[in-house]
């Protein structure tokens, strides 16, 4: 079992410890977008394969060590987190933590970033490939 970072921290040093340097440009790209727009930003965004139908929105996977309990899945909603509780890939082998899909608005990433139970953030916005060659 992982063990997750201590709170003592502010919410954006966590967020920094807790996520993918992909996930932090990613946020920030929105952050600018949303707060200045520019069509330079938004064709490098549309070419890193972002999701650009709400800026205001970023696809995650959030790491646990267990499928969120009903508390902690209603904790997440509140903040506006839709959690795609079907996407769970339970921990596994060398894998000591499972994870699922979820879409985060920007603005409560840091808050999702502080929950003692979320281990670690990683972008899900762009599409994934097999690293093997079927057959």
């Amino acid at each position: 079992m992982l063990t997750t970072v201590s709170c003592i921290q502010n919410n954006d040093d966590i967020l920094e410890i807790k996520s993918s340097e992909t996930l932090l440009q990613e946020i920030n790209l929105r952050l600018e977008q949303l707060e200045k727009p520019s069509e330079d930003r938004y064709k490098t965004m549309s070419e890193l394969g972002l999701n650009l139908d709400d800026l205001s929105i970023q696809r995650v996977f959030i790491y646990l060590n267990d499928l969120p309990t009903l508390t902690q899945q209603q904790e997440l909603e509140s903040l506006g987190i839709t959690l795609y509780l079907n996407s769970w890939i339970p921990p596994v082998g060398v894998h000591p933590a499972g994870f699922l899909i979820a879409k985060v608005p920007v603005e409560n990433i840091d808050e999702l970033a502080a929950k003692d139970y979320v281990i670690k953030l990683d972008s899900a916005e762009r599409e994934s490939e097999p690293h093997s060659k079927p057959g």
